[in-house]
């Protein structure tokens, strides 16, 4: 059952790109969330349809969904805006990734303003302090795995397994000088629902649930994790992370996959 939408709701038609290039915006994936775990056959359909698209000139736009966020200001005397995505982090990470891929494809072409546009527009908050740097926050292990290919470091290794470093070398693998132009031709016509709650007013707990888009199921595990953090505030959220269910987390995962 999808969820109707409330008076403080707010959903609109949006840009893909517009969203992205946010100023002073962090994306936020809450520590309550499920893993970033999108195989190579869901990387290869998104980027399948950004070539499509981006090769057809009459092909105005292409629709992927919604993302679903709560805006978080109340926990953060920042002056970077968050935003915690509830719905969307298996596409917004992969769309990072792809701008990613194409940042270091522009820094081998020796492309300074589109290492620049890419870099300063979708991907950092070029003025942040350190930990807000990177527009996109994912969980723990991501967040590292994130910012070790944000780095750039060719003499830098990173040892534990991610599937953003596997998904990372995919789009390397089939983003070249060749089609690059196409790819940021069809990132242009990317469009989704944008659903801003208000947590005072909305239930993100229900919604969560009853919003599924990307097809992974989820667990058991997922829907007891959300139940408990989900209502707390951010700082709260992440103690009980830590010091309870990371550890749970630990003792049933398998670490060679990563797979709870």
């Amino acid at each position: 059952m999808k969820p109707q939408l409330t008076q403080s709701m707010k959903a609109n038609e949006t840009k893909v790109e517009d969203f992205l290039s946010s100023n002073k915006t962090q994306f936020v994936i809450p520590v309550y969330q499920r893993n970033y775990d999108w195989c190579t056959s869901q990387c290869k359909q998104l980027l399948d349809d950004i070539l499509d698209v981006g090769k057809t000139p009459k092909m105005n736009a292409h629709f992927i969904g919604s993302i679903v966020y709560v805006h978080d200001d109340v926990y953060t005397a920042s002056r970077i805006k968050e935003l915690t995505i509830i719905d969307g982090q298996q596409r917004l990470t992969t769309l990072t990734l792809i701008y990613l891929v194409i940042y270091r494809l522009a820094k081998e072409l020796k492309d300074e303003e589109l290492i620049d546009e890419i870099s300063e527009t979708y991907l950092i908050n070029k003025f942040a302090r350190e930990e807000q740097k990177s527009k996109l926050r994912p969980t723990e292990n991501n967040d590292k795995a994130l910012n070790y290919l944000l780095r750039s470091d060719d003499n830098e290794d990173f040892q534990d397994f991610s599937k953003v470093i596997d998904n990372f070398n995919y789009f390397k693998g089939r983003i070249t000088e060749e089609n690059y132009q196409f790819v940021l031709e069809g990132l242009s016509k990317l469009m989704f629902v944008e659903i801003s709650l208000d947590r005072k007013k909305d239930d993100p707990q229900r919604i969560f649930e009853s919003l599924n888009s990307t097809g992974l199921d989820l667990s058991q595990a997922d829907l007891i994790r959300n139940y408990i953090l989900m209502d707390l505030n951010r700082n709260d959220q992440n103690k009980i992370y830590q010091n309870y269910w990371k550890i749970i987390e630990k003792f049933a995962k398998d670490e060679t996959s990563n797979i709870s």
